[in-house]
């Protein structure tokens, strides 16, 4: 993306390049090897992956079961309501995962690229009702994961100024600290923008599944 679109240095996007690159790799490595050698894929793995979509049903049960009658049935409020709790969430995951876990700029190859390789193998089985329900489900999906690469690009350029403090044209490590922060708040603003229109798409989407007599989890299209 050009820099005047995103007001940041032209390191970060450079940056915001490459991990891109990097997520749809891993994302597409998972999918091909499920697609291509599924028995390439460990036993254990897809075991985990099963019992992480079982945790994750589960948590979003608690927080959203009570209000999967009133969805349904479209009230603006609770609309309004299930969009503020998802678009939280969201956001704090990616600070969370994907931001403060790559200042250590290590773990960027457990939670980008492992978690895109791990999405890439559960995108490879996805089916729906219609091909309409299946890329409003992707691109659903792709406004949220568009923002894992921003988290992390901000965190990796956080930790990268750190150590290189003249990557943000200074040779104090505190004044490149507090620059790369600074650039973070501006990365933040553009995932905030993203999520706020996410949130609002995932509430309806699901909505659409509960019409459709689906449970309200969004792991798979309508």
């Amino acid at each position: 993306m050009p820099s005047s679109t995103l007001n940041t240095p032209k390191q970060t996007n450079r940056l915001l390049a490459v991990i891109a690159i990097l997520y749809i790799l891993s994302l597409t490595s998972g999918f091909a090897m499920s697609r291509l050698i599924p028995e390439a894929i460990p036993s254990s793995m897809q075991t985990y992956i099963q019992k992480a979509n079982v945790n994750q049903i589960e948590q979003i049960e608690k927080v959203f079961g009570k209000y999967r009658q009133s969805l349904r049935e479209g009230q603006l409020g609770t609309i309004a309501v299930c969009s503020g709790i998802v678009f939280g969430i969201n956001l704090l995951g990616d600070f969370v995962q994907f931001t403060l876990y790559s200042i250590l700029i290590v773990p960027v190859v457990f939670t980008l690229a492992f978690g895109g390789w791990i999405q890439g193998i559960g995108l490879a089985g996805i089916h729906g009702s219609s091909f309409v329900s299946v890329v409003l489900f992707l691109l659903m999906g792709f406004l949220e994961w568009s923002t894992y690469v921003i988290a992390t690009a901000a965190g990796i350029n956080i930790g990268l100024s750190f150590v290189f403090p003249r990557r943000q044209g200074v040779s104090s490590r505190r004044q490149a600290f507090k620059r790369a922060w600074k650039d973070g708040g501006r990365l933040y603003g553009i995932i905030s923008l993203i999520l706020a229109v996410q949130a609002v798409f995932e509430v309806l989407y699901v909505r659409k599944v509960l019409l459709m007599g689906g449970s309200g989890v969004p792991l798979m299209p309508y």
